[in-house]
């Protein structure tokens, strides 16, 4: 892995990427969950800006892989149960983040924390975090909405 792809420049990190209510998918429990994932990214970019970021990496990739496995559960428990329609494609996604945060951490085992490492994980997670919870995890909250506006159960039922 290489910091930026070849020919495509010197890699781009953000200053900061902050949850807001336009990013809420409407479930309290999903929302509260993207928040987390946004406020330890948000500690993360500051770690790197003084120059603590490699320190900061292996806590952040052990919190990353118990958050995948738990917060991507509970989105294809709450997708199965509504029936959504592009459950396949929505965790084809998935499981894209989490071979991307694999072949990271295991580049972590082996080299030990870098800061270019630290940042091609700040990359990675500020597109996912803008991408996916910004458009896909919101289209589908629209759908589970309507879904329970038709139901009188609750999703947690």
């Amino acid at each position: 892995m290489t910091d930026a792809p070849a020919g495509t420049g010197p890699l781009v990190v953000p200053r900061q990427v902050a949850w807001t209510q336009a990013l809420s998918v409407g479930v309290d429990e999903i929302d509260a969950q993207h928040q987390e994932l946004f406020r330890r990214i948000g500690l993360f970019f500051r770690a790197l800006e003084e120059k603590r970021g490699a320190a900061e990496l292996e806590p952040l990739a052990l919190y990353l892989r118990q958050y995948v496995r738990e917060h991507f559960a509970e989105e294809q428990r709450l997708m199965e149960f509504s029936g959504y329609p592009e459950l396949g494609e929505h965790l084809e996604a998935h499981q894209r983040l989490e071979a991307d945060l694999h072949l990271l951490s295991e580049e972590l085992r082996r080299t030990g924390p870098t800061l270019g490492l630290a940042r091609r994980l700040v990359a990675l997670l500020s597109g996912w975090m803008v991408e996916h919870v910004g458009t896909t995890d919101r289209r589908f909250g629209r759908f589970l909405a309507t879904f329970l506006g038709r139901r009188s159960v609750k999703p947690s039922a």
